[in-house]
Order: C-alpha cells, then sequence, then structure tokens
C-alpha cells in the first residue's frame, strides 16, 4: 500500500467589493477596488486587492478622455 501526499485546495475569490471609487483617468466616480482572498483549509488570506473602472475597463466601448 503506498503513501500519497494530502490533496489541498485553494479557491481565489473576490470579497469586500468596494463601488463608487473616484477613476482619474474618466474623472466620474465610476471606478471599483476588490480583494482577492484564497480560501484554504487553513483559512482565509488576503492575496491582494483588485482596482478597475467600469467606464475605462470595457474592452467593447473605451470612453475618449475627458480633458
Amino acid at each position: 500500500m503506498s503513501s500519497q501526499p494530502g490533496t489541498f485546495v485553494t479557491v481565489l475569490d473576490v470579497a469586500n467589493v468596494r463601488g463608487d471609487q473616484w477613476c482619474p483617468v474618466c474623472k466620474a466616480y465610476t471606478g471599483f477596488l476588490a480583494d482577492l482572498v484564497a480560501l484554504h483549509e487553513g483559512g482565509v488570506a488576503v492575496v491582494g486587492t483588485v482596482a478597475g473602472c467600469v467606464i475605462c475597463s470595457d474592452p467593447d466601448d473605451p470612453e475618449a478622455h475627458r480633458g
């Protein structure tokens, strides 16, 4: 009988989404921040923060710079 190492599963998820952040590119409150978390056997760890803008990040219709 062979011994196999334990299998660990880690799941990445987005948590604590904060909207209505100021976007300096399109000069509107359309930005967002979200924490990227890892869920694993030992608990939850914050891996980093993701930032973006719903207008500037739209690949189908990019907003022109408002000067």
